[in-house]
């Protein structure tokens, strides 16, 4: 194996291009996603990672810092790898980007089946995740009949009469106050937690980016909005980030047209995979249970995104360590419970 030369990349264009280049990849290492989280605080740079003149990976590598020096880098659903293999090399050469960082984690979208083992490598310790750990994936290229041949009757049903009781369209910014409307609902019932309005409406801004598309699907009757999602596509896949729904009229089966409706738009765009987006490991007990089980309605293969830590400064231990109690207080005060949504 050769020496890795790691090269910064300031053009969104570019960028874009050599990550959606790469077989293991993600929105969230595409250009806009890291000018959505700057928003959070956190500060993006962009790195291709060279074997001679052949690309193996683009790391889209946040830093945010937490008290004084201490600061961690991450790689949201990164790095973009030409395989997987290459996960350890790339770690260690990204490791001339720490500049004090006390670790950085890796989280590259492997999709690999959930029942697996993740795979193991010297030097990088399996942690927890940042975005959720589990999804389900739908083939896109199977096309509509498959997709629906392969959804619980239930679900099937549902979907059918969806396609008769509401109206849904794939809408830009001028759907997102609907959207904001159901979210925000959504998320007080479920007593999830949200960031602030300005954050979503930057997320569909930043997210239609040079080879990627943000949208909200919104399923309507009688022009009224009764579900919307705010969807991301980038490198072949459509993935759901975000979405909500009235309780009212539930005969009109909204979630499941908001759904199709975008199910149906990646096909017709040529796109492969449909990513649900986050359910649980284990959802016995889960706030996300109800959310879990309309998930699971869809078909389609749970797969799995394990994460790794790479440790660069001895207190790693200890930061992992205040980092886990603050996020157990955070689930505390907004649920009652130290577990997090979408855990095990």
């Amino acid at each position: 194996m050769g020496v890795l030369r790691v090269e910064v990349i300031t053009d969104p264009a570019r960028w874009n291009s050599l990550v959606a280049s790469l077989p293991v990849t993600s929105a969230l290492q595409s250009w806009g996603w890291g000018e959505v989280k700057g928003l959070s605080g956190w500060r993006a740079e962009r790195v291709a990672v060279y074997e001679g003149e052949r690309l193996i990976a683009a790391a889209q590598l946040l830093r945010k810092g937490y008290a004084g020096p201490l600061a961690m880098l991450y790689a949201p659903r990164g790095p973009a790898l030409a395989d997987l293999s290459d996960l350890p090399r790339v770690a260690q050469a990204l490791r001339a980007r720490a500049r004090g960082a006390v670790y950085l984690k890796l989280e590259p979208e492997t999709g690999q089946p959930a029942e697996d083992p993740p795979p193991q490598w010297p030097g990088l310790v399996q942690e927890e995740t940042v975005q959720p750990e589990y999804s389900i994936w739908l083939d896109l290229t199977a096309g509509p009949e498959a997709l629906l041949a392969g959804m619980s009757s239930m679900h099937k049903r549902n979907t059918k009469l969806a396609e008769k009781r509401v109206d849904t369209r794939i809408e830009g910014p001028e759907a997102f106050e609907e959207f904001w409307e159901l979210f925000t609902q959504t998320n007080g019932r479920a007593r999830l937690m949200q960031h602030s309005k300005d954050y979503y409406q930057t997320v569909l801004r930043e997210m239609n980016q040079p080879q990627g598309r943000a949208f909200i699907s919104v399923s309507r009757q009688g022009g009224k909005a009764l579900a919307a999602g705010l969807f991301v596509a980038f490198a072949g896949r459509v993935d759901y980030l975000y979405g909500g729904s009235t309780r009212e009229h539930p005969e009109a089966k909204a979630p499941n047209g908001m759904h199709w409706g975008a199910i149906r738009w990646g096909i017709e765009q040529g796109y492969r995979i449909y990513d649900l987006w986050g359910v649980s490991a284990n959802p016995e007990g889960s706030h996300a249970a109800g959310i879990d089980r309309f998930k699971e309605g869809f078909g389609g293969t749970r797969v799995r995104f394990p994460a790794y830590d790479l440790a660069l400064s001895p207190l790693y231990g200890p930061v992992k360590k205040a980092l886990r109690l603050r996020k157990d207080l955070r689930n505390w005060r907004a649920r009652g419970t130290t577990r997090d949504v979408l855990g095990g």
